[in-house]
């Protein structure tokens, strides 16, 4: 039969690792900032919530900026792993746009699906942290962010270089992808009273418009969708259809 000793030491309880110590500051620094934004974190704050000194926080983050930095890649990792789904989810589809439609759709649903965290990484500052692209030499960076503009600017590659889309720059074109798809996600978030059309036609036009610009033939997403040149030629050639005067209508 175990001694006292032995279910004393049975019982201490485990001493968390340096990693789970970190974990537990970013998630305290996060509940924080989804509450209140980044100008409400500071380092007494989150060693109070997260319940550990001051000493031991600067032992992890040295300073306000590298654990911002931290909060912001943690958010982030949201969007990533959705992007990463949506990519799974286009597999095998014959569409050569198919991946990039659900890298944009899983932006809109994850935005929408997550408006508190949407706000603080896409409608705040954040001062001082590298979050889409890599900055200067010694600038704390939100690593899952940068992912996810790659994700995207990848996409666009793969289509101008396969002729699916016209040639242009791919960093510009993701850059105006995501400013239209921010645009959609923004304004729903923050007009909510507006009387907006169903969700599924308002990303499915904006998506197919997005796409018709871009496209080397004009071609949108949407089924049956023609090239602006041969929609043109349609238009004039129902307009003969109607048109009363003599020898015009066939």
């Amino acid at each position: 039969m175990p001694g006292k000793a032995t279910r004393a030491r049975a019982a201490k309880p485990r001493r968390r690792s340096a990693e789970d110590r970190r974990r537990q500051v970013v998630a305290a620094a996060k509940r924080i900032v989804l509450r209140q934004g980044f100008e409400a974190l500071t380092m007494r704050r989150v060693a109070r919530l997260a319940g550990v000194s001051a000493a031991a926080l600067y032992l992890y983050f040295p300073d306000r900026v590298s654990l911002m930095a931290a909060v912001a890649d943690a958010l982030f990792h949201g969007l990533l792993a959705a992007f990463r789904a949506a990519l799974i989810r286009a597999e095998g589809n014959p569409d050569p746009r198919a991946r990039l439609h659900a890298v944009m759709t899983a932006y809109l649903d994850w935005g929408l699906g997550h408006p508190d965290e949407y706000r603080v990484i896409f409608m705040t500052p954040i001062t001082g942290v590298a979050g889409h692209r890599p900055g200067p030499p010694g600038v704390p960076a939100a690593p899952s962010g940068q992912a996810t503009f790659q994700a995207l600017q990848a996409e666009v590659a793969r289509l101008i270089e396969r002729g699916v889309f016209r040639p242009a720059e791919p960093q510009v074109v993701a850059e105006a992808l995501w400013a239209a798809g921010h645009g959609l996600v923004a304004l729903l978030i923050t007009k909510p009273d507006f009387p907006w059309s169903p969700r599924e036609a308002l990303v499915g036009t904006m998506a197919d418009a997005l796409c018709r610009g871009f496209s080397a033939d004009g071609t949108g997403l949407r089924a049956g969708s023609k090239p602006a040149a041969q929609r043109g030629e349609d238009r004039h050639a129902e307009a003969d259809e109607r048109d009363p005067r003599p020898g015009r209508s066939r």
